[in-house]
């Protein structure tokens, strides 16, 4: 028996209605059937999962996959973190989007054009770090003009000139017809994590006009006859244009000044023997392009300087002879002197190097003779870490081969000491 537990009648055990109160006695659970989502919310959950899913892996994606850098410019950002730009080694910071050079026609040409990295944050070169990124540098040189012929070479170091750049490039041109022509240089650098980095470079080319004289074509017969030549062209001729003077197989007597332009000397030999011979200082200072002294003797009396480069200028002499003076050929200041196939002897000082910031356009000093000289070669002061090379050359007789004052780093594996 069961209580009813409504009204407290007894009942039997398995009853399930109260006859007293007329109520049910066992509790009644109420059946909810089952609830389903309707098709449209579950295809709409589904498509907002597919869509971050999506979002997601197009955030990796874009994170992780190999990207281009191309400013179509000498200039890039990589990575926030390094800058490569195109410039000259004096001012490795600016960028240099253009290079404009002056030839003659039917002449060969080399350039380098370099390649710096620096560091983002503090400006400092950052060549060494950013190269342990590097898979491969590449560069070509593109020019639709047929009166163009062009080539680089591929990206290289040159720790020897150019000890701060990543790589320089050299191009290689020649024009054939008189104008103006242009190309484009790229250079592509491809990392190992797969990124490529395009740096660009317009190259410009305007011909210029070459005048020969020779004692045919102007009075060159004295150190004043040939001064006032000099003079006369420098006014005259456009400073771009090349000018070639090829001297009579004389002695010059007094001193020679090349100024307001390039001028290259040519001497000559007589059928008695005679060279084009100067016994005054010959001195330049005119900083675009390169004097070249080609064939002549250069004699002093024990006093001055033979051979002396000013200001910014850049001298060459070729198979020439520098003897009897004080100090045989001088580069100072900003200039600087080269020497190839040249006898340097009887001077107090052979070759005297005494310059700071100068453009190096030549280290090796080819098949030189250097005899019978008190110092053959004195070397206070070179820009850089240019080493002086001296492949061939012959040390005979002097008093001190090498005063290498400064601790300039010095090639002489090829030279010859007696």
């Amino acid at each position: 028996m069961k209580p009813c537990p409504h009204c407290g009648a007894s009942l039997h055990e398995e009853a399930s209605f109260c006859p007293y109160c007329a109520r049910a006695v066992n509790e009644r659970k109420a059946i909810h059937p089952p609830r389903h989502m309707p098709r449209r919310a579950l295809y709409s959950a589904l498509i907002l999962l597919a869509a971050a899913a999506t979002v997601l892996l197009l955030v990796f994606w874009f994170h992780s996959r190999p990207r281009t850098y191309d400013s179509k410019d000498s200039e890039v950002i990589y990575s926030n973190s390094f800058r490569l730009c195109f410039a000259k080694e004096d001012t490795p910071i600016e960028p240099v989007p253009q290079n404009h050079y002056y030839a003659e026609l039917d002449a060969s040409y080399r350039y380098p054009v370099q390649l710096y990295i620096s560091d983002m944050e503090n400006g400092a070169f950052a060549t060494e770090d950013f190269m342990q990124l590097v898979e491969s540098i590449t560069a070509e040189i593109n020019s639709s003009d047929e009166y163009l012929s062009i080539t680089c070479t591929e990206p290289q170091e040159d720790s020897g000139y150019y000890p701060d750049a990543a790589v320089v490039i050299f191009v290689d041109f020649s024009i054939v017809t008189p104008g103006e022509h242009e190309a484009e240089l790229v250079c592509t650098v491809t990392m190992k994590n797969g990124d490529v980095i395009r740096l660009h470079q317009d190259q410009q080319y305007s011909s210029v006009m070459t005048y020969r004289y020779t004692s045919q074509d102007a009075p060159m017969n004295t150190i004043q006859e040939l001064q006032a030549l000099v003079d006369e062209v420098s006014a005259t001729v456009n400073e771009r244009d090349q000018v070639y003077l090829y001297l009579p197989p004389i002695v010059y007597e007094g001193e020679l000044t090349l100024r307001d332009r390039t001028i290259s000397l040519y001497g000559s030999v007589g059928a008695d023997g005679q060279r084009t011979t100067f016994t005054g200082t010959v001195q330049a200072s005119y900083r675009r392009g390169v004097h070249v002294f080609d064939n002549i003797y250069f004699i002093g009396h024990g006093e001055g300087v033979g051979v002396h480069a000013v200001d910014a200028a850049r001298i060459q002499l070729v198979n020439c002879r520098v003897s009897g003076w004080e100090t045989g050929m001088q580069a100072a200041d900003s200039t600087w002197v080269d020497a190839d196939e040249t006898v340097f002897e009887d001077n107090a000082v052979g070759l005297h190097f005494d310059t700071v910031n100068a453009f190096v356009s030549d280290n090796f000093y080819t098949n030189d003779v250097f005899q019978n000289n008190g110092t053959a070669i004195l070397v206070e002061s070179v820009p850089g870490d240019t080493s002086l090379e001296f492949p061939g050359a012959l040390f005979k007789g002097n008093s001190q081969d090498i005063d290498n004052r400064c601790g300039q780093k010095l090639e002489l594996e090829g030279a010859v000491f007696k």
